[in-house]
């Protein structure tokens, strides 16, 4: 039994992937809207690394596929306030 859940667990672990997720961001007007962006962006479980440009309007996430997905972060940017879109 021990045997099968450790083969489960690594088939698992052989679909998970780490992802980057680059998207523009509306409503940014200084560095604590990036500031809050970023935070509630990196509360989700999964979440690797944040990098953001103020003057691009961007923001790129990198994450594991396996613990979260790019609905749930432009979720996140939505409910920290603000719009997303690739």
């Amino acid at each position: 039994m021990k045997r099968l859940l450790l083969a489960l667990g690594l088939a698992a672990a052989a679909y998970a992937a780490e992802q980057s997720l680059s998207l523009k961001v509306e409503g940014w007007h200084s560095k604590g809207d990036v500031y809050k962006t970023e935070a509630a962006v990196q509360k989700i479980k999964g979440v690797l690394r944040v990098t953001s440009d103020l003057s691009g309007k961007s923001i790129v996430v990198a994450f594991d596929d396996a613990a979260t997905s790019p609905a749930e972060i432009q979720k996140a940017i939505s409910a920290a306030g603000y719009i997303s879109h690739r």
